[in-house]
């Protein structure tokens, strides 16, 4: 079984109004240094594969036309980038990887692969890149880049995704880098190479900046749901992140997906599918009851709109109560639309309905539905039935609450796991790099695929 940590860089890591919880760490101890710090070592001891960091850019002000109530209620603003953490997390660990979220819409891919293969070399092979092409039109309002169409802005991540690899995996030879002092030469030229890349949104000559890493490429992590999103995700993706309402439907998706990744000519096994879930666990039954009593004491109804607005790009304050929901446009991320549809599939849903739905406090149902809840063992039991069931190959695990949570999974959940023998009790050492967590001991670099689309690569050096 795999297992990440999912969490934000903000004071409402996926629960809003839970930063109003005083034994939270959250609210103060998203900007510190020392609390992830904390966090890290924390999962290191208890063997997790990564820890898994989403993020946006832009602000959620779709909701009301506004990004006062995000502000209000702490929605991923205030929020910090945790691409900059990675260094300071690598440094306090040794075995612990690193998943972290990157815009395809708002960074150059030169800058990307500059970054990914400093993330590496400074993690020893540590990194997973999550693999975003972003939905909030408010990042294009401060100057970040044009906000796109949905569809389009896949395209675009092709071809984003064609240079990155062309950077990370031809432009240096493996022994490129010499060091000879007497002869002088740090690098030599002829290992080198230009990509020369000429496309409909790029054009970027190279060489790459740096020497190869030790995955060269980062592991690509991938979460689209859409038609769009799923063939992007066959096409690139090594772990993709999904979100399935229940355990023999969710069968069907994982199996649509693997029979995509073999319709890419890719194994359909080499993609690790990983379910996100909100997880709250206690030492009995009636732990796991007070600690979820929090969820209805703080939820936040309007923190929430605001977050689920900007997922979709659809303002719920903005339309009549009883205008259909299928008359309206989704230019965000539609997974969170279906997710409200897939409640009742077989009603006509209003904005008012879905207004109603969104703001609600979802409690779990028993067995591992919507959420993990109970007991470690009760826990460990429905993430059992979850893998047996649907298929997938590990969870990308939500806790709450936020910051106590983690202590929860690690102490009490965890070691249930490792006794039923489903997961590791330490890590294997001959598994240095997080592709060889998925793939095995020596295999560190991604083999390389060369699309017909990809760039031809120079051999003239720079």
């Amino acid at each position: 079984m795999h297992l990440n940590l999912f969490t934000e860089c903000a004071p409402v890591p996926s629960f809003e109004g839970l930063w109003r919880d005083p034994g939270d760490r959250t609210a103060e101890g998203h900007g510190s240094l020392e609390y992830w710090t904390g966090v890290a070592r924390r999962l290191e001891e208890a063997c997790f594969d990564a820890l898994f960091f989403a993020d946006v850019h832009g602000t959620y002000d779709v909701y009301g036309g506004s990004w006062a109530t995000a502000a209000r209620d702490g929605v991923a603003l205030p929020s910090i980038d945790p691409v900059l953490l990675i260094p300071a997390l690598a440094a306090v660990t040794e075995r612990l990887g690193f998943a972290v979220t990157y815009s395809t819409t708002y960074h150059p891919p030169y800058l990307c692969a500059r970054a990914f293969s400093t993330l590496d070399h400074l993690t020893r092979g540590r990194i997973a890149w999550n693999v975003v092409t972003s939905y909030l039109r408010s990042a294009s309002d401060n100057g970040l880049g044009e906000f796109l169409p949905h569809d389009e802005r896949y395209d675009r991540a092709d071809e984003y995704l064609a240079v990155a690899r062309a950077l990370w995996e031809r432009s240096w030879d493996e022994d490129a880098v010499r060091v000879d002092r007497e002869a002088g030469v740090f690098t030599d030229p002829d290992r080198v190479r230009q990509i020369d890349h000429h496309g409909r949104w790029y054009d970027v000559r190279g060489p790459h900046q740096c020497a190869p890493s030790p995955q060269r490429t980062p592991v690509l992590y991938q979460a689209g749901t859409s038609e769009r999103g799923l063939r992007f995700a066959a096409e690139h993706a090594e772990v993709v992140f999904v979100t399935l309402a229940e355990p023999r439907r969710g069968a069907e998706v994982v199996a649509d997906l693997r029979r995509r990744v073999a319709d890419a000519g890719r194994d359909p096994r080499s993609v690790t599918v990983l379910q996100g879930m909100p997880v709250v666990v206690g030492a009995t039954t009636e732990q796991a009851k007070a600690r979820l009593a929090l969820m209805e004491r703080f939820h936040s109804a309007e923190g929430r709109l605001a977050k689920w607005c900007g997922w979709t790009g659809i303002d719920l304050a903005g339309y009549p109560e009883d205008m259909p929901l299928s008359e309206l446009p989704v230019q965000g991320t539609r997974s969170a639309l279906d997710a409200v549809r897939r409640t009742d599939p077989g009603r006509e849903w209003t904005v008012g309905d879905a207004r109603r739905t969104v703001s609600t406090v979802h409690l779990p149902m028993r067995g591992g539905r919507f959420m993990l809840f109970g007991s470690a063992g009760e826990v460990a039991d429905q993430m059992q039935r979850w893998q047996e069931v649907s298929d997938v190959d590990g969870f990308n695990l939500v806790p709450f609450p936020p910051s106590s949570g983690i202590d929860d999974i690690c102490d009490l959940l965890v070691p249930e796991l490792q006794r039923r023998g489903v997961f590791r009790t330490s890590y294997d050492p001959a598994e240095t790099t997080l592709r060889e967590r998925y793939r095995g001991a020596g295999n560190a670099r991604l083999p390389w695929r060369d699309p017909a689309r990809s760039p031809a690569v120079s051999t003239a050096p720079g």
